[in-house]
């Protein structure tokens, strides 16, 4: 079968995320099975060039073909990149046009991590499907409104607040995803968890398993555990930053307990309330940025508990390396998480937002005996959880699956 991928990260030189590493764990093994095309988004001219150039070069050792006609367009790359304006205002023309440049020549196009609208053109003659990691957008406005109020607020740093995303999500996302799914209707729609279907309020396939983890961090499992809370994904008010200091006052009213803290402030205005607050309420916090990869497994494995008060996500890396190391979560119980790690040993979930909720979930972990969370985290429904989660192979073996289910329908 002829496999055509819709994706633009894999030309970045810059790390994007769980989703990109889902799209190139599952994509490069695709093209052991398939011969694969990719025909990168409008969205790709924004990287550097010679990084495009190097990226590509490499996709093709592993498989990936680029397609021709978009090397041609390289050299016209500066009449394919848009202002923020004129994406929102043009989107649906420009992308037209563009993709008429290419030959789509394949049985069945295919976008492993949702991120631009260019997949529903370039399927416009041809059957496409895509999954998604976060919503598309969210349907219940008023309950979409509530939480941004509570969590996002106004950032200064950017001049973005509740609004701005609120506004986006009624006035762009909705209406046009909304419009596309009845104008362009895909052949399917897959998420690596039920939670973000369910966000959106559409119906879709589930990939199961949606995401892995490197075997090789089973190992750090059972090494032993010291008494510290650990907190680590991107530092801002999505991942709950800002609820982090407020969590770990509670947790110190009961027991003095430090927090070692990774990741990278994505700016000022958290950075600076952040570290306000821990001075506030004398705080032991050892903060070591973006670590080095090893150093982030060894510091997670010795921990006795993560707690993760993430309100966007769509099925957290984050979490599941957590348990693949031996160290219990204490999380929100938003639907993209819960759907993925409910019922499992090891997992707690309180209400989104109760920060005292959590640090009580916390502290049943931390005074837990070592013995005791190894025991728990041990327990055989957790390893077999595990067991699954463990090989980007049983990803891709599920969205292999999937698409030979549509294409011969």
């Amino acid at each position: 079968m002829k496999l055509g991928i819709v994706y633009d990260n894999f030309l970045s030189s810059k790390f994007g995320g769980g989703g990109a590493v889902h799209a190139y764990e599952v994509t490069t093994r695709l093209a052991k099975e398939f011969k694969v095309v990719l025909y990168p988004p409008r969205t790709a001219f924004r990287f550097d060039k010679e990084d495009i150039l190097k990226r590509a070069k490499e996709l093709e050792t592993r498989g990936i073909k680029v397609a021709d006609d978009f090397y041609r367009l390289l050299d016209q790359a500066e009449k394919y990149k848009a202002t923020r304006i004129q994406r929102l205002l043009f989107q649906e023309k420009t992308l037209a046009e563009y993709v008429k440049n290419f030959n789509v020549d394949v049985d069945f196009l295919y976008e492993p991590d949702h991120t631009s609208l260019d997949v529903f053109f370039f399927g416009e003659k041809q059957r496409f499907g895509l999954t998604i990691h976060e919503p598309l957008f969210y349907a219940d406005s008023m309950e979409y409104l509530r939480r941004l109020w509570k969590f996002y607020r106004f950032n200064p740093s950017t001049k973005k607040g509740f609004y701005t995303r609120f506004l986006y999500n009624e006035l762009v996302a909705k209406p046009k995803y909304s419009k596309l799914l009845r104008s362009h209707k895909p052949t399917f729609i897959a998420s690596v968890s039920e939670g973000s279907l369910a966000w959106t309020g559409i119906k879709g396939e589930v990939l199961r398993p949606g995401n892995a983890f490197e075997p090789e961090l089973l190992a750090y499992r059972n090494k032993g555990k010291e008494d510290y809370v650990v907190f680590w994904s991107r530092l801002n008010q999505d991942k709950g930053i800002q609820e982090i200091p407020e969590v770990m006052k509670v947790i110190n009213s009961s027991r003095p307990t430090k927090l070692m803290l990774m990741g990278k402030f994505f700016d000022k205005y958290n950075e600076r309330a952040f570290w306000k607050k821990v001075n506030k309420y004398n705080l032991h916090v050892e903060y070591l940025g973006f670590v080095e990869r090893k150093k982030l497994i060894d510091v997670v494995s010795r921990a006795k508990v993560l707690v993760y008060p993430s309100h966007v996500d769509g099925f957290s890396l984050v979490v599941l390396e957590s348990l693949a190391l031996g160290t219990p979560v204490v999380a929100y119980d938003i639907p993209t998480v819960k759907s993925v790690y409910s019922d499992l040993p090891g997992v707690a979930f309180v209400r989104e937002f109760d920060v005292r909720g959590m640090a009580e979930k916390a502290l049943d972990f931390l005074r837990k005996p070592e013995k005791e969370i190894d025991d728990l985290m041990n327990d055989e429904r957790l390893v077999k959880f595990l067991q699954i989660h463990s090989s980007w192979d049983n990803v891709a073996r599920a969205v292999k699956d999937l698409l030979l289910k549509y294409v011969k329908a």
